[in-house]
């Protein structure tokens, strides 16, 4: 059995491995007091396929306890963006503690995680960094996070799926699949050269829904209103642009076949796309609810292609107008 140490234990997805990376594993989490309490005191509550209700519970340390521990197998970093302090904080201590590093992975949304990660191992062990082996992970299924009577409810679907891919170190066959197997986890492997575009797919799929999102109204409920359908669609083209630009590409995967997606939203007349606005709605939206209420995630997600764009001199003008709806809100 890996033993796995979870940062970011009580966060949505934090919360969602700690209970499905168990059976093949030994799963503890890493927290602060706050989170061990909301632990402890069975505030945290995960809904399951919508109906099933089962009270969170796993073993927590302390952070500041980390140093004390033995080292584990592995460490799932599931804090949010950017990355780049929490790596260089725990793999100090790591390093002062010597021995083997464990494997770090990473299942931040965004494009940047992976690079972040590895400047931060740099500055910590120098060249050495490029020993250290880490993961990057694409989550298909969202987390939805509700706080109800003092009880904060994380809500997902199962199974879980999620795509991942080697960023740096050497790994043996197999090696990054069996922390999955035998946990009711449908993963599924890329490899090395395929990683950013992993990445650049996932993004994709976050995108979906962010024009929407900041009109305030439900991405079905959006996709129905012609104007902010069409922003949509110029949205999602001016990323597809700037991905192409970097020489990067679409994937699909087992559930998600992205490259079709955006084959079909880039290439077919918005007007005709228009036709089936209501439908492709409902299709896209049927795994999700409601509207997305996070207004940072959707200046993170959209903020992502303008930096895109900046780089490959590709014109974002509809996800810069994205962004600036969502600050003159806040």
């Amino acid at each position: 059995m890996k033993k796995i140490a979870i940062i970011g234990i009580v966060g949505r997805t934090g919360a969602m491995f700690a209970r499905e990376l168990k059976g093949n594993n030994s799963v503890f989490g890493v927290g602060r007091e706050k989170d061990i309490e909301e632990v402890e005191n069975g505030n945290l509550v995960l809904r399951l396929n919508r109906e099933t209700l089962e009270v969170f519970k796993a073993e927590i340390i302390r952070d500041s306890e980390f140093a004390k521990i033995a080292t584990p197998d592995a460490i799932f970093l599931c804090t949010k963006n950017p990355v780049n302090s929490v790596v260089k904080s725990y793999y100090q201590i790591l390093k002062e503690k010597g021995g083997e590093m464990p494997t770090l992975f990473l299942s931040q949304n965004g494009v940047s995680a992976g690079e972040e990660a590895e400047e931060a191992l740099s500055e910590v062990f120098g060249k050495d960094a490029e020993k250290i082996k880490v993961v990057r992970i694409s989550l298909f299924n969202s987390v939805e996070r509700e706080v109800v009577d003092g009880k904060v409810y994380l809500s997902y679907s199962l199974p879980i799926r999620l795509s991942f891919g080697p960023v740096s170190g050497s790994f043996k066959e197999g090696e990054i699949m069996s922390v999955f197997e035998k946990t009711g986890i449908e993963a599924e492997e890329v490899s090395l050269e395929n990683v950013k575009n992993m990445e650049f797919s996932k993004l994709f799929l976050n995108l979906i829904g962010m024009a929407s999102a900041s009109h305030e109204v439900p991405l079905q409920q959006g996709f129905e209103d012609s104007k902010i359908f069409k922003e949509e669609i110029g949205m999602l083209r001016e990323y597809i642009k700037a991905v192409h630009a970097t020489g990067g590409k679409f994937l699909n995967f087992a559930h998600y076949p992205v490259k079709l997606y955006a084959s079909l939203f880039n290439s077919l007349p918005t007007m005709f796309l228009s036709i089936f606005r209501s439908q492709i709605g409902k299709f896209i939206g049927k795994g999700r609810r409601g509207k997305k209420k996070d207004l940072d995630e959707i200046s993170y997600y959209n903020g992502a292609v303008i930096d895109l764009g900046k780089k490959t001199g590709i014109g974002t003008i509809i996800n810069q107008k994205i962004v600036e709806r969502v600050i003159n809100k806040k």
